[in-house]
């Protein structure tokens, strides 16, 4: 460790520390700073949209957020309006994902969160549907 490099602190929620890594011989000294972000719970998927729609189904599709350093699936549900909350929420491997069984002419509140082995994301949503 080079006592006049600066003492770098991690950031406030621990998952990001910067270190300065020094190597010294008899041609010189070379410096490189390094940034190091642990494995954490995943951001939230982005731009979440329904690409499309029939009588009884709602496709939706989605931008994955960072992934925490650990791979992610996410979990979807659905909501008809004014319906209780849907015990059914289907794990979807990868940013898409196609909804069955739904009512004709309904609008769904969908959910999306990420998941990795470290926990949950927060949940985005979008109002679809059915044609």
């Amino acid at each position: 460790w080079d006592q006049s490099e600066p003492d770098w602190e991690r950031d406030g929620n621990g998952t990001l520390g910067t270190f300065v890594c020094v190597a010294r011989n008899s041609l010189g000294t070379a410096r490189r700073r390094l940034q190091l972000r642990l494995a954490d719970r995943p951001d939230a998927p982005r731009e979440l949209r329904v690409s499309g729609a029939t009588p009884t189904s709602l496709s939706i599709s989605w931008s994955p957020g960072f992934d925490g350093g650990l791979a992610q699936t996410f979990l979807v549900s659905a909501r008809a309006l004014g319906a209780p909350p849907s015990p059914v929420t289907l794990l979807a491997p990868g940013p898409a994902l196609t909804l069955g069984g739904l009512l004709p002419a309904t609008p769904y509140d969908v959910t999306v969160r990420a998941r990795n082995a470290r926990g949950d994301s927060a949940a985005v949503g979008i109002r679809g549907v059915t044609s």
